[in-house]
């Protein structure tokens, strides 16, 4: 349970912090020509960065926690369950979904006036986790490498599930 835990912080952390680092990059520059980008592999990542990612990981949980906590709120206040606001997501996404979620006109509403307000916990969510990436001695950049490394090197991923298997 604890590892999926972390790897659920872990790959939440990543979305966050990919979107933050993709939206600087496109107001920035225009966009490169697509390439696969090459991800840290088992052996390029030492023993005391794989403690070190634990360790922020397990730092990052509780900053998630509390903008779980917080949305839940937020969601609460305008009369919605975290369940009915995942299904309303996914079908905004889908929109095969759309038909089987019946989003009425009314919980439309709610969504756009939630917003703002979710947008705010989410952007204070992740300049927390990015200060505690950094506090921690990583750059946004190594940390999202690695992680990313690990779903596409089986031997670093191994590594890595081991250590948070350990704590």
């Amino acid at each position: 349970m604890k590892l999926f835990k972390s790897t659920l912080v872990a790959m939440a952390t990543l979305l966050i912090a990919a979107g933050i680092t993709v939206a600087q990059v496109q107001q920035q520059a225009p966009p490169p020509p697509p390439q696969q980008p090459e991800f840290p592999t088992s052996a390029d990542v030492s023993d005391d960065e794989i403690l070190l990612l634990v360790s922020t990981i397990n730092d990052l949980q509780p900053i998630e926690e509390k903008a779980q906590e917080k949305i839940g709120e937020a969601l609460e206040e305008e009369g919605l369950t975290m369940e009915r606001f995942q299904q309303m997501m996914m079908a905004m996404q889908n929109p095969q979904m759309a038909e089987e979620a019946n989003v009425t006109d009314e919980e439309m509403a709610k969504l756009q006036t939630l917003q703002p307000a979710l947008m705010q916990i989410q952007g204070e969510a992740e300049q927390e986790m990015i200060a505690k990436i950094e506090d921690n001695g990583f750059t946004l950049e190594r940390y999202q490498g690695i992680i990313m490394g690990a779903q596409q090197d089986p031997e670093l991923m191994a590594r890595l599930q081991a250590e948070m298997e350990d704590e």
